[in-house]
């Protein structure tokens, strides 16, 4: 989903790229936690994947392009397996196993918070072929003890330019790191927005922080926010959007924000998008155009203190 776009005087654009400052924003990382289920398929959970390709190519690539994924079988064990890729999180101790289900030995174990790669399926089974970090196929794991992982390393950094109503803003969004979350079950992506905008309340710029989770907290739902400092009293009052995310589908939903003053929520909740970047800009975007006059007032009054 773009922006609506709205008509701003050419001078009012200029005025975002002549419109030049720094100021360094840091936030506290918000923790997600994912969902644990049972180790052994006596029940499948809700939550267990069903075979879907759910690892993310590079932002310029295409995922269906992705050398793992191929159309022909292999064999492992004696047994026919579909190639299909992905790196998983454990998130409840679970053996690892000879063949697609508990009645084959036990060859090893994985532990809550351990990540895993795919290597393939067998037709109609709720069982991965899983490897270790070189990629050699180690034995057999239900998939209901797994949570998909995307990889939201962005190598270079986005620039753009954001119009709602009569404010325009420039942006430059870039990676900074990864963080393991209270817990150490998964890690955060983290990303820094700094904003450069000018309107008829004057100028300012601002930084804002958003993070990914790299492992599913709901389903196959990966959990993206954008915190704004600025936007309240920069402690404990401020303003954060978040969505929810589906690599595997490329839905992206909008899930609340935490002060409804400062933002109201977007016409459109639900969209499709192609691929991670598409989806951290489109939260960017989406987010920026569901803020209200008191939260434009808050930034620039901030800007003139």
């Amino acid at each position: 989903m773009n922006v609506k776009n709205i008509y701003i005087p050419s001078v009012l654009l200029a005025a975002v790229f002549a419109f030049a400052g720094w100021g360094w924003f840091s936030s506290g990382l918000i923790s997600a936690y994912a969902q644990t289920t049972k180790a052994e398929p006596g029940q499948r959970p809700n939550e267990a994947v069903e075979g879907e390709i759910t690892t993310i190519a590079p932002p310029s690539a295409d995922p269906e392009a992705s050398p793992e994924i191929v159309e022909k079988t292999i064999f492992f064990m004696d047994f026919e397996i579909l190639p299909k890729g992905g790196t998983y999180a454990v998130n409840a101790d679970a053996n690892i196993r000879k063949g697609p289900g508990t009645e084959f030995g036990i060859i090893g174990s994985a532990k809550q918070g351990d990540y895993l790669h795919r290597i393939g399926q067998p037709e109609g089974k709720d069982w991965f072929v899983v490897a270790l970090e070189d990629k050699q196929p180690i034995g057999f794991i239900y998939s209901g003890v797994l949570v998909p992982v995307v990889d939201g390393t962005l190598i270079e950094e986005t620039r753009g330019v954001i119009m709602q109503k009569n404010i325009a803003c420039e942006y430059r969004l870039r990676f900074e790191g990864k963080t393991t979350v209270e817990g150490g079950e998964f890690d955060t992506s983290d990303y820094e927005i700094r904003f450069r905008c000018a309107g008829e309340g004057g100028r300012v710029v601002f930084y804002s922080h958003m993070f990914l989770t790299e492992a599913a907290i709901k389903s196959n739902f990966h959990q993206i926010s954008i915190d704004v400092r600025s936007i309240g009293d920069g402690m404990e009052d401020y303003l954060t959007t978040n969505f929810l995310y589906n690599p595997t589908t490329g839905e992206l939903r909008f899930d609340g924000h935490s002060i409804p003053k400062f933002a109201i929520p977007p016409i459109d909740k639900k969209i499709t998008v192609n691929n991670l970047q598409e989806a951290i800009i489109e939260v960017m975007k989406v987010s920026v155009s569901t803020w209200t006059a008191d939260a434009w007032e808050s930034l620039f009054s901030k800007a003139g203190n």
